[in-house]
């Protein structure tokens, strides 16, 4: 058993149909001209993500008050995704004098003014164990947009540490596979079901 868990172990990848294919062949000649030793655009950004940032989950209890002022509590009835906040924060580097910032900026931009495109396409991250084998993946389904972090510039700045910023995205759908034995949802419980009589109606 490891004390820590090794933060580095998962995998994600912008999806290749993410950006137009237009904006591939306009992205490419800046990658050529800046000598971006990638072959693809969606591979050099991914290459600049430094974190993600997965939702946290929290379970509201119901409150009922019993005879002679007791308070009891429940669990809520809301579905377990909507425990969730629904957003998924994702940290790149600034990299080659903000190139890759711009990149995203205008293919974010491009997505919100383009009303044939509903969501951006579906967003998943492989957790590894300690020995590289996929034990889960988690999908992120019909994403949207919801802001882009600021970006600083400044002629009396002469830091030359790291500088990063931020993109939050939000989900409507989330689902959690195992993958070790079979492809199943940690979110199919196998309840025991006995039926009511509100059932027979």
């Amino acid at each position: 058993m490891r004390i820590s868990a090794q933060s580095s172990q998962f995998i994600f990848n912008l999806p290749i149909d993410f950006i137009e294919p237009y904006l591939y062949d306009q992205f490419q000649k800046l990658m050529d001209k800046n000598f971006v030793p990638y072959d693809s655009v969606v591979e050099y950004l991914s290459s600049t993500i430094k974190e993600i940032v997965f939702p946290s989950s929290s379970y509201e209890n119901r409150e009922q008050v019993l005879k002679r002022g007791k308070v009891v509590a429940w669990k809520d009835s809301k579905s377990v995704f909507d425990t969730f906040t629904n957003e998924i924060d994702i940290t790149f580097r600034s990299v080659d004098s903000y190139i890759n910032y711009f990149m995203l900026l205008q293919i974010l931009v491009e997505f919100y003014l383009n009303n044939k495109k509903e969501q951006i396409p579906m967003f998943n991250i492989q957790i590894l164990d300690k020995d590289g084998s996929l034990i889960y993946t988690i999908i992120f389904d019909e994403v949207l947009l919801k802001s882009i972090g600021e970006l600083r510039l400044g002629y009396q700045m002469y830091d030359i540490g790291e500088k990063t910023f931020t993109i939050t995205f939000r989900y409507n759908f989330l689902d959690i596979r195992w993958e070790i034995d079979g492809d199943k949802s940690i979110f199919d419980i196998p309840i025991d079901f006995k039926p009511g009589p509100l059932d027979k109606i």
